[in-house]
């Protein structure tokens, strides 16, 4: 599916075939399945008539860096802050300007279908939306949908000025997720994707821009895993995956383990050749069950 078309408050057209040799460029449409055309489901406490009530939001300044050194730049210090995934079912926004709030709302509401369940602050500091579901498990009819959540929440904060710094685990939980930490820096427009990693030997690719992408991911893992391919189809609509013959992400043979990091490297220098660079490896699911682990999902950003 396209994740790209040209900016409207009002419609969510397709952005036009670009230049062959670019994808195009503008925020992402709403990532539904392709037999629903309405709009996003509403909060059950709220609709889009009644403003968000960001007046309990009022986060302190977040970490800033250079504050206190002494420096004698002229230019404004980056500002950081924080983004957890939290539960089953749960997007919390820490130290965040309340005007990011809103256009938040707006790309979960129209990237995941089953809706939101409640927001509220959480704190002075920190924002928060129950989704209904549980996009967190990762699993079933809700591991694509999960993936395509995130890419878009990752694109609305970029097209705000907030980059992605680093994914990283600070919890012992057992099933835990990672934190995002954001920089705050230019408003830009790019194209994000994820790939994901599924089971003991499955990748996905979701939402690519073109067929080129599509096709570079195919011949790199071909080209990469000696054990080949048992099946490669579309899963759902705009998500292409990959059976792999062999148990790469669940093996203990020490050939398959070198095999399995050189197809990642395989796999990044592809989306590289296709202009896309990664932006970043999140854990964003929770565990399946006791002495099992979830794998990363890989998001993928345009260069330019």
């Amino acid at each position: 599916m396209g994740f790209f078309h040209k900016h409207s408050s009002s419609t969510d057209e397709k952005h036009p075939d670009g230049p062959p040799d670019a994808p195009p460029l503008g925020p992402p449409p709403p990532a539904y399945p392709p037999d629903i055309d309405s709009k996003p489901p509403l909060s059950s406490q709220q609709t889009y008539d009644q403003p968000l009530q960001q007046q309990q939001y009022h986060p302190a300044p977040a970490a800033q860096a250079g504050f206190g050194t002494g420096s004698s730049s002229s230019s404004q210090p980056s500002t950081y802050a924080a983004l957890l995934l939290s539960r089953s079912d749960r997007i919390r926004i820490i130290g965040f300007p309340g005007t990011i709030v809103q256009a938040l709302d707006m790309a979960i509401k129209r990237s995941w279908a089953p809706g939101v369940q409640q927001q509220k602050a959480y704190d002075q500091a920190s924002w928060e939306w129950k989704l209904a579901g549980n996009p967190w498990w990762g699993q079933g009819k809700e591991a694509v949908p999960s993936r395509r959540l995130l890419a878009h929440v990752l694109h609305a904060l970029l097209e705000n000025g907030w980059h992605l710094s680093l994914s990283t685990d600070l919890s012992k939980k057992s099933m835990d997720k990672d934190t995002l930490i954001f920089k705050s820096g230019p408003a830009v427009q790019r194209f994000i994707f994820p790939v994901s990693f599924n089971e003991s030997d499955k990748i996905r690719l979701i939402d690519p821009p073109h067929d080129r992408v599509k096709q570079a991911f195919d011949a790199a893992i071909r080209g990469a895993w000696p054990l080949g391919v048992q099946e490669a189809r579309e899963k759902e609509h705009g998500a292409y995956q990959m059976k792999l013959k062999g148990n790469p992400w669940w093996t203990s043979s020490g050939d398959q383990i070198n095999y399995s990091r050189m197809l990642a490297c395989s796999i990044l220098s592809a989306m590289e050749s296709q202009g896309f660079e990664l932006l970043g490896s999140v854990d964003m699911s929770m565990a399946g069950g006791e002495n099992q682990s979830e794998l990363d999902t890989w998001f993928f950003v345009s260069k330019c």
